[in-house]
């Protein structure tokens, strides 16, 4: 599927899935956004397995060496397994998945880690769903880093809000920066507003928000090259 087609698709599957809405959101960050993106609302087998594939698309493509899809909880779990099944169908190859726990478990199966443990000659490609501040994303590298050798070769995003962090700062780039870690987005804004005027029935009242608030938070277009 060719780039532009992929998108176009992607955000068919987003507002099928209701995990793009339009409206009026308060964020964690205490903004009020006129858009929300959820990736929890791609909640049954069809719509994670239709996500599954384009983040297996894209991994193939900027990670083709990776052998295991590691999520951090909570969000990049069901991530992580779906896509580990699709990039495995794609590729022709067996892929493993891996997630941390939140807290490590003292009992029966021990440990940080579930899934399989990278060794020798493994490589790991990061899903999640979005960067807010780069927080816990930073965690996770940290985490995979102390407890094996295994190199983190591509984070995937589901969507890149292209935002500036509270200090001002490029959340992405700087996780870049800070990890060495390559970020793609499977949609970012700039793909968002192309949508939205490609589309019928969203007026322009919506669009005027959408400037409002990229003029007053955002990137400039055009930002990810």
């Amino acid at each position: 599927m060719a780039p532009e087609a992929a998108k176009r698709a992607l955000f068919a599957l987003m507002v099928e899935a209701e995990a793009l809405s339009f409206g009026s959101f308060t964020l964690k960050s205490g903004r009020i956004s006129p858009y929300f993106f959820n990736s929890a609302r791609f909640q049954t087998g069809p719509l994670l397995e239709a996500l599954s594939e384009h983040y297996a698309r894209v991994i193939a493509e900027r990670a083709p060496g990776a052998t295991i899809v590691f999520g951090p909880a909570y969000k990049g779990i069901p991530l992580c397994v779906a896509t580990a099944m699709a990039l495995s169908r794609k590729v022709g190859r067996t892929i493993g998945y891996l997630f941390n726990r939140k807290e490590e478990k003292t009992h029966g199966d021990r440990g940080l880690f579930v899934g399989q443990v990278p060794g020798p000659g493994d490589r790991v490609a990061m899903v999640d769903d979005v960067i807010t501040d780069g927080g816990t994303k930073l965690e996770a590298v940290g985490l995979l880093r102390k407890s094996f050798a295994a190199p983190v070769d591509v984070l995937v995003i589901a969507f890149d809000r292209m935002e500036q962090g509270q200090a001002g700062q490029d959340a992405i780039a700087e996780f870049r920066k800070t990890t060495g870690v390559p970020v793609s987005a499977l949609f970012t804004l700039d793909d968002l507003e192309a949508a939205l005027d490609g589309a019928t029935g969203l007026g322009q009242d919506l669009r005027a928000r959408l400037r409002d608030y990229r003029r007053q938070y955002g990137l400039p277009a055009g930002a990810r090259g």
